[in-house]
């Protein structure tokens, strides 16, 4: 029960400081005067995930290191990022879905397990040839959604108004990756009706505790 409380308790945690982090991107993005907060919060998460990627490789005096050269490229260039920051706020929405996409995609080569079947087998265990062939069409459509929405983020940034692109990548996204969650799972019932099918939650759980790495295990 505690750790049932705790586990809520981390969710909502991490589902306030996202809501928060999008409104004030979007605040940033349609407000000119607000070009500092702005440059924080565009570099801020890409800066996050490299450290802490490079910490967690055990290489910690580079991460420090890396950290340092960051604060002081930022200082250096701290006019420029500040007229330019949308551009940061765009690479890290369209090159989160386009490096997602790749893991994705690179996983239906030859060779590879794609990363659907990867996650089914290891909830479920060998899976029938039905419901291979099942996962291997899903990691395909999961291919297409992020890089329609890498396109998409692409797209509207140099055509419309960047308030409406600010709109569309802070509080568009995530739903229309619920909404394919849903889609999914949906589908999966009826293609797959004698399968015992992992909640939308356990799903979700699965794709995170497993998430695409630089390489794609092989087949055996």
């Amino acid at each position: 029960m505690k750790r049932r409380v705790r586990d809520w308790i981390r969710g909502l945690a991490v589902a306030a400081l996202a809501v928060g982090y999008a409104v004030l991107a979007h605040f940033s993005n349609s407000h000119p005067e607000a070009s500092a907060l702005g440059v924080l919060l565009a570099i801020a998460p890409l800066a996050v995930v490299a450290v802490a990627m490079v910490w967690r490789s055990g290489q910690r005096l580079i991460s420090v290191a890396l950290g340092l050269l960051a604060v002081l490229a930022v200082y250096r260039y701290w006019p420029i990022l500040a007229l330019h920051f949308a551009w940061l706020y765009v690479l890290q929405q369209a090159g989160f879905f386009g490096l997602i996409g790749i893991a994705f995609g690179r996983s239906l080569m030859a060779g590879q397990v794609p990363l659907c079947t990867r996650w089914a087998t290891a909830f479920h265990g060998p899976l029938a040839p039905a419901a291979v062939r099942y996962t291997r069409n899903v990691t395909a459509a999961w291919t297409l959604f992020f890089a329609l929405m890498m396109t998409t983020l692409v797209v509207l940034f140099l055509l419309a108004p960047l308030p409406v692109w600010s709109a569309f990548a802070n509080f568009g996204t995530f739903p229309l990756v619920v909404a394919m969650f849903l889609a999914e799972y949906r589908v999966r019932g009826r293609a797959l009706p004698d399968m015992r099918h992992a909640s939308i939650l356990e799903s979700v759980r699965a794709s995170v505790s497993r998430a695409p790495a630089a390489g794609v295990p092989r087949r055996g």
